[in-house]
């Protein structure tokens, strides 16, 4: 009580409060919508930087652009600018996703843990965005930042999954799932992380051609040959067919009890339909001769093959035990109530 008292008399926590009032569970789950979207645009966009080699395209200047506001006109600036404008903006939706997700379901042991994530992931992207603005180049670097775009989406994408589902399909987390299947699909989700990330790194090294015809990799050959660059060219093709076979395997086994988890059958189908449109993606990448169109296209599915699994993971997970506590005991109202 003493505490509540503290801090009702902090300043500005009467505008707090007013301004509470009028934000319900509905409307954060609304902004939870808005930012995912908005974190998948930003990605998206990070691609077209780094495709259309426009990540200098403001200068050395972060966060301004040229040390601007609103800089003058040139592609790579426009491209650079454009990026930056929908970073603030998301930014912005992130930190107000997870103060409303903390407010209202901080009881939820999930939530505690990806609302911060978003947070730190966030931060994490603002310093290696400003550093390789302010450095010289390194596709080490730009990897790593790919990378950890990679988690600030998904732990977006999730967060938002677990408030729409409450209710809904969450429950569904109670039917406990075979160990090796749990086994199986966090595999497939860090092996998906290092696939995503060694082509990243291929992109960012100019080594997208070093394998220059598909499915071989030469004319006639399906070994790296003598060309520089083909081994780590070929390494990328064998791990993106076991990637393959290995959500195949996901799918063959969730479909098996599909009536009672439907909610693992059908994101392994859509896990499954992502990693084929993929392979498909990656031919046009060789065949259009690295077009801008296709590196954008590869890059988004993987994003959304690796939030898919993300949310495979997430979903052979038993609820914490609060969880299905206040489940229970609601089912247990229910029946107890009398007939009116």
């Amino acid at each position: 009580m003493r505490t509540h008292t503290k801090l009702a008399s902090l300043p500005g926590a009467d505008a707090a409060r007013r301004a509470l009032r009028h934000i319900d569970e509905r409307r954060v789950r609304q902004l939870g919508l808005a930012t995912a979207i908005a974190m998948f645009l930003v990605y998206t966009m990070g691609t077209l930087v780094t495709t259309t080699n426009s990540g200098h395209g403001c200068g050395q200047s972060w966060p301004l652009c040229g040390g601007k506001f609103i800089p003058s006109f040139a592609i790579s600036t426009a491209i650079e600018f454009s990026h930056r404008v929908i970073t603030g903006v998301a930014t912005i939706l992130v930190l107000a996703f997870a103060v409303g997700a903390l407010w209202f379901w901080r009881s939820r042991l999930e939530i505690r843990i990806l609302a911060p994530m978003m947070v730190v992931a966030l931060f994490a992207e603002a310093g290696l965005g400003a550093a390789l603005v302010l450095l010289p180049a390194s596709p080490l670097l730009l990897a790593v930042h790919f990378g950890s775009s990679l988690i600030l989406l998904a732990s977006v994408l999730l967060t938002a999954a677990i408030v729409f589902e409450l209710g809904g399909w969450d429950q569904l987390r109670d039917r406990p799932v075979p160990p090796g299947f749990r086994a199986l699909a966090f595999g497939l989700a860090l092996f998906t992380y290092v696939v995503g990330y060694l082509g990243a790194y291929m992109r960012l090294r100019g080594m997208e051609l070093a394998c220059n015809q598909w499915p071989v990799c030469q004319s006639g050959s399906f070994g790296p040959g003598n060309i520089a660059g083909a081994a780590l060219g070929v390494a990328h093709r064998l791990a993106a067919l076991v990637l393959t076979a290995g959500i195949l395997w996901l799918f063959l086994w969730a479909r098996r009890w599909r009536a009672e988890r439907p909610d693992l059958y059908r994101a392994s189908l859509i896990a499954l339909a992502l990693v084929l449109a993929q392979a498909l993606v990656g031919a046009l990448v060789v065949f259009s001769r690295v077009a801008e169109y296709s590196q954008m296209l590869h890059a988004g599915l993987v994003a959304l093959l690796f939030c898919t699994l993300g949310y495979i993971c997430l979903h052979t997970l038993l609820r914490p035990m609060s969880a299905r506590g206040i489940a229970t005991r609601t089912r247990a109202a229910g029946a107890a109530a009398p007939a009116s």
